[in-house]
């Protein structure tokens, strides 16, 4: 079962599941209990009383394939942007979840949804996350977000947009294509513009993300636990080299060669 989780405390996620429930026919489930649960199809659509940062216990209580999990984006600047990424804290965890635990990474759904939103041709930027906050749940998450600030939050076409994404790559068949390598990404900004435009262009299918300003937090059993919980599994470690001081990639790279896990430079 494919899991959508609405937060009915974060603006963005409350307009999102309106739209889905309206917009696809989602049906309220008889007796499913304390949360509001709608189905269709094979989808799943649960009202959740916390946090979007606290919905861990939902791999547990209701045992998904896949967990997308609608949601603001929150930034200063408040620019128009539709982003997604999955979930994980790689070291402290100071927004959900637990510390030095990462999400299940599904490379090929975080791709679909990056295109999906491209598709939409909003005047929004479009882009990949790197891997951050929680929860931390061992099943596949992905976030699909609209932000920056109250002002997108509430601009239904933004919502639209990021409910049309989610319904689109929970109904299409999705396939790991022959040429195009799945990767786990290290180095650049929070935004991963260099992975975000590999995407795009078919060059590279990320999962985990860690960027230069968690790079010196990184140790051995996190970076295997990247590769672990990325799927499918990675075919190297894409090192964007530009995006990471020589220490942090010396560092990195010794534990890659250490654990015979392939990289290149990108």
């Amino acid at each position: 079962m494919k899991l959508i989780a609405i937060s009915q405390v974060n603006e963005a996620s409350r307009n999102i599941g309106k739209i889905l429930i309206d917009k696809y026919k989602f049906k309220k489930a008889e007796g499913s209990g304390k949360l509001p649960i709608y189905k269709k199809d094979k989808l799943v659509l649960v009202k959740c009383a916390e946090d979007v940062l606290h919905l861990g216990y939902l791999a547990e209580y209701l045992r998904p394939e896949l967990l997308v999990i609608a949601s603001t984006h929150k930034s200063e600047a408040g620019i128009n942007t539709l982003t997604c990424h999955s979930p994980g804290n790689w070291s402290s965890a100071d927004l959900g979840g637990e510390k030095k635990t990462l999400a299940v990474a599904p490379a090929l759904y975080l791709k679909e949804a990056l295109l999906e939103l491209k598709k939409q041709k909003l005047s929004y930027e479009v882009s990949l996350e790197v891997t951050h906050h929680g929860p931390t749940p061992n099943i596949p998450v992905i976030f699909v977000e609209v932000g920056s600030s109250k002002k997108q939050w509430q601009d239904m076409k933004a919502c639209e947009a990021a409910a049309d994404t989610i319904y689109n790559i929970l109904t299409k068949k999705i396939e790991k294509p022959k040429n195009i390598p799945v990767v786990v990404g290290f180095g650049g900004t929070h935004y991963a513009p260099g992975f975000t435009r590999k995407t795009l262009n078919n060059e590279l299918i990320p999962g985990h993300i860690c960027p230069k300003y968690q790079a010196d937090k990184l140790d051995e059993e996190i970076i295997l636990q990247a590769f672990e919980r990325t799927i499918p599994k990675p075919d190297f470690a894409a090192i964007e080299w530009k995006g990471l001081v020589k220490a942090q990639r010396d560092k990195i790279i010794e534990i890659l060669d250490k654990n015979k896990i392939k990289w290149k430079k990108v």
